[in-house]
């Protein structure tokens, strides 16, 4: 009866399996070596392990009588309990999901949010540190520009373009620092 329960357990659980595959013979190979191992074990066990005919005869009579008995009752049974251990399972995948891993990453992404918006703060504070702090030196750099005479700016603009690439990159990283 052991044999035919197996048997049925084994279908169960590896049903739903392609049958073409190289795993598929060692899926079988190792159910019928351990079907072959516990048999040889209760024969042991039974008469110290002599092998006669009867004990043929027994495992087809209990193969025979698992299946016209007992079968319907042990697939309810094994589905009922296949049932209830996914159910668990489940349940303790979603626990260990909402209790460990939600928080857990909740709690990074707090601590990533909080780091970000002190890095901003800071930039921000730098920026306008540097604003402040420069700004003299902008105006004074502002009115050193106008007393440079007109026909003296054209000729800097024209011969290099030097001060107006300076000034247009100034500008550039003080956009950039805004941002």
């Amino acid at each position: 009866m052991g044999v035919g329960a197996s048997m049925d357990t084994f279908e169960r659980i590896f049903g739903r399996r392609n049958k073409r595959a190289w795993r598929e013979v060692f899926y079988q190979l190792g159910f019928w070596f351990v079907q072959a191992v516990f048999l040889f074990y209760l024969l042991y066990l039974a008469n110290y392990g002599e092998l006669r005919v009867y004990v043929f005869l027994a495992i087809l009579c209990g193969f025979s009588a698992y299946r016209a008995l007992f079968q319907k009752v042990y697939l309810r049974a094994l589905e009922a309990w296949i049932r209830l251990w996914l159910g668990i399972w489940n349940a303790v995948k979603k626990l260990v999901y909402y209790v460990l891993f939600l928080p857990s990453k909740s709690i990074i992404f707090l601590i990533i949010s909080l780091l970000l918006g002190v890095y901003k703060i800071l930039l921000k504070g730098i920026i306008l540190l540097f604003l402040v702090i420069f700004y003299p030196i902008r105006l004074i750099l502002r009115v050193i520009w106008r007393l440079v005479p007109k026909n003296m700016k054209n000729y800097l603009r024209k011969t290099a373009g030097f001060l107006d690439k300076i000034k247009n990159t100034w500008n550039k990283w003080i956009k950039r620092l805004k941002r």
